[in-house]
């Protein structure tokens, strides 16, 4: 138990430096205890870096730059690093991107970031007339703010626009009139979540704003769905009234309103963090002419997921009694689950996500690990879409008024590319992004194997790697595991991991429980109380790694993102001597103090909110932070965050970098990497991208014993 361990501040961060390509002058001062003991219905844990969930602290930021300077000069220390710099740069900056397409009309309207360009940007073109330029980031605001979501009014004649100070997700809501790119007077702060739907005759559209505090957990709690009118002064009219709700809702919940081009009927989601949604519809004319009435779609108990409406079509998708998922057909303005359609996928794939058409709906699978596209029809008929690339479906952008659609697909070596979905199927390549010209897919292959995890589990795993590796035991290798909110790890391109590859570096994705690979089952054997199946999985892949001897433990480096966090700190704590490095990127790390930041309203996913015993043992027995034992022999451990980051506040890192450092026995280096111009990585510029994965994979190719790497 934490209320018996003696905590052994025996090395500072700095101390762990030893082993690392740092000097001496490099290592910054230990972190400051300040212990605080907590009693969870009986449970004593002691914290002794509580003070660093206080951004206002004086040590607080002195002691973090300290951190990110000795990081700093530890990594550009690692030889070959900036040669590996140098290749990343050349390869993302040769390559256009694509991140959004609409079409309304005769407008395209196109979110991308040109070759050698920082930040992504939004023109419009009308028929073969040349773009035009409709919002630059950079010329707004004194230049620090990003492109962070957008939504065209049905007729094309405006845009909503979010932008932020980068790093921040902190969106401000702007009006652009598409004829003349002139930003409109309406400004609407705490938008971060975008606009809900415009109204048919594109007069205003709903959205949700929060009125709490920023960077708290109060920020989130008693959300408001409001609706905003063009050029009026008036406060924006209040959608639903806590107060007196017309649905069950809580302080925690989401409650938002979208409408849709064509149909009559608003719809209202209320989620909490969870996949599933309760759904309720009434008429569009009553969101301005009174209090609305609510008549019930779904509760949580029906486990749908997404819904989409085309004219009077509602399109669900439902996890209800098949864990994969099942299309449901139903009326927008009289819905009937009971008496409601339910369209078969052959082959019964996970279905992903679904989007409206004018005469039916587009739906996203899994097959076999990655992305399948259906086209169902309004009569049940499902067919296949044939896709151009074998990968991942990235996004769908559609009219519920159309049958086309825009598709972006990639793969391990096809970057992002916009495609135009026809009416009868055809696939048409847009011509937006060119392949990049540095880059000879046919060096490398791919390989999906699996791997059999210890309560006898298949659990799949994917390696990418260039096609002369052979498995000598010897191999530096980087493998990543996620396993969190349902979300599935499917192929998708990174210009960065090209020359880990060309360095001899072998990249592995583990489908680890808790993903939405194989379904909500899948999900959920790695949610909550079953939590520790994830970290299982990635233990169990790195063992069959070793076994077919494509690495060993003194050449692997485990990686977790965000959620992936647990991941990664647990499967350390539990073997620290299977990896010789571990990153933790942006990571969730200390999962019980969750009542200090902002992003909390999620926190079901592990177990949450803390209200009794069980709950609390529950969270309490995935907490990387909590586990980590003085003592032990960890790896050396790269652990980043941004200090902007409103997702995984930057207390978890610090706090488990410093508690990781004081614990360790092994001599190895624990750094914290602090970009103080960044947050989760959502609005980061191409060079922050450059450097950040620079710095993962020149560690990786470090602690895997790449002889071009290692210090002198």
């Amino acid at each position: 138990m934490l209320s018996r361990l003696s905590f052994r501040i025996a090395f500072s961060l700095g101390m762990q430096m030893l082993c690392s390509p740092a000097v001496a002058s490099d290592r910054p001062n230990p972190a400051p205890v300040q212990a605080v003991t907590d009693d969870y219905y009986g449970t004593k844990v002691v914290d002794p870096y509580r003070w660093m969930e206080n951004g206002k602290d004086p040590r607080w930021m002195p002691w973090l730059k300290a951190q990110a300077t000795a990081a700093r000069h530890a990594l550009d220390a690692i030889p070959a690093r900036e040669r590996f710099l140098a290749s990343a740069k050349a390869l993302s900056g040769d390559l256009a991107t694509v991140q959004k397409v609409v079409a309304v009309g005769q407008t395209q309207f196109i979110q991308r970031r040109k070759a050698g360009a920082e930040d992504s940007i939004l023109v419009a073109r009308t028929g073969n007339a040349p773009e035009r330029m409709l919002v630059d980031p950079a010329k707004i605001g004194g230049g620090d703010q990003v492109l962070d979501w957008w939504q065209t009014s049905s007729d094309g004649r405006y845009v909503a626009v979010g932008l932020s100070k980068r790093g921040s997700e902190a969106s401000v809501l702007h009006i652009v009139e598409t004829a003349s790119a002139r930003l409109l007077p309406d400004r609407i702060p705490n938008t971060d979540f975008g606009v809900v739907g415009w109204l048919p005759d594109n007069s205003g559209f709903t959205y949700l704003t929060f009125v709490g505090q920023k960077g708290t957990p109060s920020y989130y709690i008693n959300s408001e769905p409001r609706l905003h009118l063009l050029g009026t002064s008036a406060p924006d009219r209040l959608l639903i009234n806590r107060a007196k709700s017309p649905v069950p809702l809580g302080a925690e919940q989401f409650a938002t309103v979208s409408v849709t081009s064509g149909s009559k009927s608003a719809v209202l989601a209320v989620e909490d963090g969870r996949r599933e949604q309760a759904l309720y519809r009434t008429d569009i004319g009553m969101l301005s002419a009174g209090p609305a009435t609510w008549t019930r779609i779904s509760d949580f108990n029906d486990l749908v997921v997404g819904a989409k409406i085309s004219g009077d079509n509602l399109w669900l998708l439902s996890r209800k009694g098949n864990s994969n998922g099942t299309v449901i057909l139903t009326s927008a303005s009289k819905p009937n689950l009971a008496s409601a359609r339910q369209v078969v996928i052959p082959g019964n794939p996970v279905l992903e996500s679904i989007s409206a058409t004018k005469s039916g709906a587009l739906v996203q699978t899994i097959e076999g690990g990655q992305s399948g596209l259906w086209r169902v029809s309004i009569s049940g008929a499902a067919t296949r879409v044939a896709l151009p690339v074998s990968g991942t479906v990235r996004w769908i952008e559609n009219e519920p008024t159309s049958d086309t659609a825009y598709v972006s697909l990639a793969g391990w070596f096809t970057p992002a590319r916009p495609y135009k979905l026809l009416a009868d199927n055809t696939v048409q390549d847009t011509g937006l992004v060119q392949a990049p010209r540095r880059l000879d897919p046919s060096r490398y292959e791919v390989r999906t194997l699996t791997a059999t995890a210890r309560d006898g589990t298949t659990v799949p795993y994917t390696v990418v790697m260039r096609k002369d590796i052979t498995s000598n035991g010897r191999n530096p290798l980087l493998i990543e595991a996620y396993g969190a909110y349902g979300i599935s790890l499917t192929p998708d391109y990174q210009s960065q991991l090209i020359p880990f590859l060309d360095l001899g570096g072998v990249f592995v994705t583990a489908n680890v429980r808790g993903g939405g690979e194989f379904g909500r089952s899948w999900h959920y054997a790695g949610k909550a109380e079953t939590k520790a199946n994830t970290w299982h999985d990635a233990i169990d892949v790195a063992e069959a790694l070793v076994k077919n001897k494509l690495t060993s433990p003194k050449h692997m480096t485990i990686m977790g993102t965000s959620g992936g966090g647990v991941m990664v700190g647990q499967a350390i704590n539990e073997r620290p001597d299977l990896f010789n490095g571990a990153i933790a990127n942006v990571g969730f790390m200390n999962p019980i103090r969750y009542v200090s930041e902002q992003n909390f309203a999620d926190i079901q996913e592990w177990g949450g909110p803390i209200t009794d015993a069980k709950s609390f043992k529950t969270m309490f027995d995935l907490d990387p932070y909590e586990h980590i034992r003085p003592g032990v022999r960890y790896p050396a451990t790269l652990v980043v965050s941004g200090i902007n980051d409103p997702r995984a506040a930057t207390f978890h890192s610090a706090k488990y970098a410093a508690k990781l450092a004081a614990g360790t026995t092994s001599g190895e280096p624990v750094l914290l990497r602090i970009d103080f111009d960044a947050g989760h990585g959502v609005g980061s510029t191409r060079p922050q991208r450059e450097e950040l994965w620079t710095d993962i994979y020149s560690f990786a190719l470090w602690r895997g014993g790449s002889s071009e790497f290692q210090p002198k």
